[in-house]
């Protein structure tokens, strides 16, 4: 049993060679190039929403400053 590779390696053996006009091999080289650089570069990180952090943040202040205020009347200053 041949693999799918073998195949078809051995189906392209079989095309004759075709010549490309040198403008036409330009564009599609410019085509892949192109491609290229649209799958390389980077994603942009995606979005997260900021309220689940600001909320946590403005109740550990207020925390913090209760524990303080508690701390400044216990010890009297």
């Amino acid at each position: 049993m041949m693999d799918d590779d073998d195949i078809a390696s051995a189906g392209l053996r079989l095309l004759p060679p075709e010549d490309v006009s040198v403008s036409r091999a330009r564009r599609l080289r410019g085509r892949c190039h192109d491609e290229l650089r649209r799958s390389t570069a980077a994603e942009p990180a995606p979005r997260r929403p900021l309220v689940g952090p600001a909320l946590i943040g403005a109740w550990s202040a207020l925390y913090l400053a209760a524990t303080l205020r508690a701390a400044a009347a216990i010890y009297g200053f």
